[in-house]
């Protein structure tokens, strides 16, 4: 059958038959945690829809988003390369399908194939790049501009122009309360860069919101072109067998 898939498995080439025999999918439900800061990383998941926040959690119980898991990544890969420890809180915030490994089997097949270790190399990379970005555009930029450079973000993640979240995930993924960032999704919207319904928001000029946003947005897009040469492929790739 026919399906969408997860790019970084579609990466390892013939490599991916060291996991084949190991993956299972899964449904992913929107809320679900698939971990905690301080746990054990069990399981490696590879989101073939939908999109996984990794959030800083404060002492308070403040929460942060400081990376977004899509399609183009995998949630727990870096335990193959000795980070055995969840550092993040990592929420699914749509219903999804995933392929899931068990860590342990990862850990293997990553020895066995140079291919997968390169693979692992070059996200680990990325997502560092991406976190340290992220933390200096919250430090420096306004909550609209962040705005603009995550709902873009996120539209690239789903690769749909359509996001079904709640303005108070928005706010939560910012760091800021809905009363904050509300009054500039009422801006984005009046100036016909975004239409806002129940529970989710539509891109309509992306061109628009790529000017008001940060220079992050630019700048962590040709930072994935550049770390991650399967993260720019055909949206609707497709292989002969679901991973």
């Amino acid at each position: 059958m026919l399906t969408r898939t997860n790019r970084f498995l579609a990466a390892l080439g013939g490599d991916v038959e060291l996991i084949r025999p190991h993956l299972r999918e899964v449904a992913l439900r929107a809320g679900q945690v698939l971990a905690e800061p301080g746990d054990p990383v069990r399981f490696v998941y590879f989101l073939h829809e939908g999109l996984v926040s990794k959030l800083v959690v404060f002492e308070d119980g403040t929460e942060i988003e400081c990376a977004l898991v899509g399609r183009e990544g995998a949630v727990g890969a870096t335990c193959a390369i000795g980070l055995s420890i969840a550092v993040t809180r990592d929420v699914c915030h749509l219903n999804a399908r995933a392929a899931i490994i068990d860590a342990t089997a990862f850990q293997m097949a990553a020895r066995k194939s140079e291919r997968i270790h390169q693979a692992i190399d070059s996200y680990s990379a990325w997502k560092m790049s991406y976190v340290i970005r992220s933390g200096a555009c919250n430090a420096r930029h306004s909550v609209e501009q962040r705005l603009c450079r995550w709902l873009l973000t996120c539209s690239d993640v789903l690769e749909q122009s359509e996001i079904n979240l709640s303005q108070d995930v928005f706010a939560k993924m910012l760091g800021v309360q809905r009363t904050t960032v509300n009054p500039s999704l009422q801006r984005l919207r009046e100036e016909g860069l975004i239409a806002i319904g129940r529970g989710r928001v539509v891109l309509q000029d992306r061109r628009g919101l790529k000017q008001r946003a940060c220079e992050c947005y630019a700048a962590l897009r040709a930072a994935e072109e550049d770390m991650l040469p399967w993260a720019g492929g055909p949206q609707d790739a497709v292989v002969a067998d679901r991973l």
